[in-house]
Parts: structure tokens; sequence; C-alpha cells
């Protein structure tokens, strides 16, 4: 045998056992969960930390979210969602985290939510139901995993050198002295804002509705394709007022400090609702799905909600503070949490319809984009002439015909036509020519007296 030859042959099994104990040696990779959200960087950053630190603490080893990214909302996760379904008996995701409850409702119908069991002391310690409004799936295929409200955000400082006048209810948003001052989102872009919107239309009744969000139109300065962007409009100050879910203005208020940044809940014309998480279904690491629903719905996931950033248990960097859905930590944690809002002792003068809210959600934003996101230039150009001092006599005719809704409260339910999808683009165009045709009109009218 040639020495070489000899020579390898003697090294070879040496080698091959060094190779082994390398490759041995490498740690296995953290047990992963993949989760898409809506939910802001913060939260997600917050999040993987405090879990990957539960399940070291509870598993033996750290654990990581990978997070996927889309770049929307709720409405366009849920899009993507059934387009995956739609060829493919699993999306290659484990679990949906936020976006109200509609779209887990919808996920449902559709069958694309897998049932989890959770431990029986994290269910005993979230109720069913607040106010009516289900708190959890009765099939445990989806459960609220914090609470949001609805409300209005102001930065008090821009609105105290302005001079304009506090806002606490809806209505308020309707004055002329705010044109240019508020920041609103595209109901098509956000679940959060279109159930703001459906909430304004239940509080105040379909026609006032109406005439509320066309004027608070006339006074908003943008539609943005986002709710989190519209909020920070409002906290660095570039628009004064907004519309947003609480944790969005309480981010903002807590950030800038309350005496910067307010935010309110409208007393008795708000409704207090889960954003929820779920289980997808055939998802690829279902056990570390079962953890993660169990992280977030548990103590340690609360205590994230409720304990102020740098203690113990809460945010380290981020403030990412919203309510619990655990009724006990209200109590407990009184005085030491920034949550300033219990839930569950709130007064609920709102007789909200989850029915009739679920029935319009399907439409509702495309039609509020007909009327008033799309041609918003001819609206505020309307809103600003019927305003002008100059028809001040003629200013309620001109107002009578400028909030006109495109249909009846009870045809927006019974049209066969907004169930087709064909039918619908046509009615929807019309209305929004007819909206258009109408705006023109008065500001025509209110420059020839």
């Amino acid at each position: 045998m040639h020495p070489l030859f000899r020579l390898v042959s003697r090294l070879l099994p040496a080698v091959l056992v060094a190779l082994v104990s390398i490759a041995c040696s490498k740690p296995a990779p953290e047990p992963e969960v993949v989760v898409i959200s809506p939910h802001w960087e913060g939260i997600k950053d917050e999040t993987s930390r405090a879990f990957s630190a539960w399940h070291q603490k509870t598993y033996g080893q750290p654990a990581t979210i990978r997070w996927r990214e889309l770049g929307g909302g709720g409405s366009q996760i849920i899009k993507f969602l059934r387009d995956e379904y739609a060829g493919h008996a699993s999306s290659g995701l484990d679990v949906l985290y936020g976006g109200g409850i509609d779209p887990f409702r919808d996920l449902k119908k559709d069958g694309l939510l897998a049932r989890c069991d959770l431990p029986p002391e994290i269910l005993a310690a979230i109720p069913a139901q607040l106010n009516g409004m289900d708190l959890r799936d009765p099939d445990q295929e989806w459960f609220g995993a914090s609470l949001a409200g609805f409300g209005i955000i102001t930065n008090e400082r821009a609105r105290g050198v302005l001079g304009l006048p506090p806002v606490r209810q809806w209505s308020d948003l309707i004055d002329p002295r705010l044109d240019g001052w508020i920041s609103a989102c595209d109901p098509r872009a956000s679940s959060s804002a279109l159930s703001i919107y459906e909430i304004i239309l239940q509080s105040l009744g379909w026609e006032r509705g109406w005439a509320v969000l066309m004027q608070m139109s006339g006074n908003t300065r943008a539609f943005l394709s986002s709710s989190a962007a519209s909020a920070v409009e409002v906290g660095v100050g570039d628009a004064t007022f907004g519309v947003a879910i609480d944790s969005y203005g309480q981010a903002q208020s807590a950030y800038y400090g309350p005496q910067n940044v307010s935010f309110v809940l409208p007393q008795g014309q708000t409704v207090i609702t889960p954003d929820s998480i779920a289980m997808l279904k055939n998802p690829p690491h279902p056990e570390m799905a079962r953890r993660f629903l169990q992280f977030v719905l548990g103590r340690p996931g609360q205590l994230l909600w409720m304990l102020p950033r740098g203690q113990p248990g809460g945010a380290v960097h981020a403030v990412i503070n919203r309510m619990s859905v655990q009724p006990a930590l209200y109590d407990e944690f009184a005085g030491v949490t920034p949550v300033r809002t219990d839930p569950f002792r709130l007064p609920n003068d709102l007789q909200y319809s989850e029915e009739l809210g679920a029935k319009r959600r399907v439409i509702l934003g495309q039609i509020i984009a007909a009327c008033m996101v799309d041609p918003h230039d001819g609206l505020v150009r309307a809103w600003r002439a019927l305003n002008d001092p100059a028809n001040a006599s003629r200013r309620n005719v001109l107002l009578a015909k400028f909030v006109v809704p495109p249909c009846t409260a009870q045809e927006l339910l019974s049209d066969s036509a907004l169930r087709d999808p064909v039918q619908l683009t046509a009615l929807l165009n019309r209305w929004q020519n007819d909206a258009l045709r109408r705006y023109a009109e008065i500001t025509q009218e209110a420059a020839h007296p």
C-alpha cells in the first residue's frame, strides 16, 4: 500500500470522530412558533423577549417567535390567509395574533382556525363575556388576548396653541374650527378604524351618525392607511385630533405625557371589544402554538400588558399597556398599573349590536370610502364652502344636502346588489359619482349666493 494511502487510512477514523463531535456540539435550534400579527413592533419585541424567558423557565429552553411580516393591517392579513389556504392545507403559519374580533369570527366560519385546549386555570380567569360581548369562542378556536376601547386622541399642546375647543364626544369632531386638524384612517385598510365608524353609527343612529362621519371627514386632513400612523400624527402634532383604538391612544399619551397628549373614551358612546388570538388550521408547530397561546392568555402574558415599563414582569423598552382580559388583575395592581380603565366596571350605556355590526361590516368600509375617502378633495371643498361666513344664512340648507347618506339603514341590509360583487362595484361607482356631483353643486351654490 502506498504510504500516503496508509496515512489516510489511519487518520480517517479520527477525522470522522472529530467531525461528528463538532456536529454534535452545535446547539440545537431553539423551538419556534410562526406568528402573523398587525401589532406594532413594540408589542412584538416585548412579546418575543417575555415569551422566550417564560419558555426557558417553564420548559427548560428559550423559544423564538418568527414574526411573519406582511406590511398591512388586519384586513390585508385576512385576505392573505384566505389566499394561502385556497391552495394549501396549511398556511405555514401557527398563530394569528391581534386584529380585533371580527376577522377571527370570519376565519372560523371559513374553517381556518384550530381548537386550542388551554389549562383550566387560564379559562377560569377569563370571563366568557363582557356586557354581552364574547371574550372567547365557545369552541375554543379564538380567545380575547386583551381588551380594546375606541376613543379620541388629542394633542393638548397643539390644541392650546391653536385655541381649539376640547373634544370629548364623537359629535365634537364636527366643529368647523377643527378643519384640517383631524387625522383619520381609511376603513378599508384598518379593522379598528372600521369598528370606530360602526360604533359612531350605532351610538348616534344611522342618519345622525352618517352626518357626523361626513362632517368629521370634512375636518380630516387626510385618510391614512394605518390607524397607528394616524395616532402618531396626533402625537407629533401634525394633527391635533384623531380617532383611535385605546392601545394607540394610550401609547401616545404615555410617551408624551397625559398633559401633552390625552385619550378619552366617549362616555356612553363606545364599546369594549376583545383583541384576539387563535391557532390557525394545520399549524406547522402545533405544540409551540399552544404554548404561545398559554403564555399570552396566562398570567405572565397578561402582566406584560398591565405592569409599568421597567417593573419585573412588565415591558422593558416599549410602552405597550393595554386592558387585560383577567378581571382580578385590576384590583391586584390598582395604583400600580398605568391602565386607568377597568372595563369590567365601566358603565355600558351603548346597546351595541354585534349582529348588526357583522352584517354591515362587509360593505360599510367600501361605502364610506366611496363617499368620503376617495372623493375627499371634493368633499373638503364643499365643506369649506358651506362653512364660509358669507353663507351663514344658507348653511343649514347646504349642510342638509352635504350630509345625506347614499341609502337608508334598511337598504344597506336588504339590497341584494350589495352582496353581488359586480352589482356592488356598479353601485359604489354610482354613489361615488353622485357624491362628487353633490359636492360640486354645493361648492357652486355657495360661491353664487
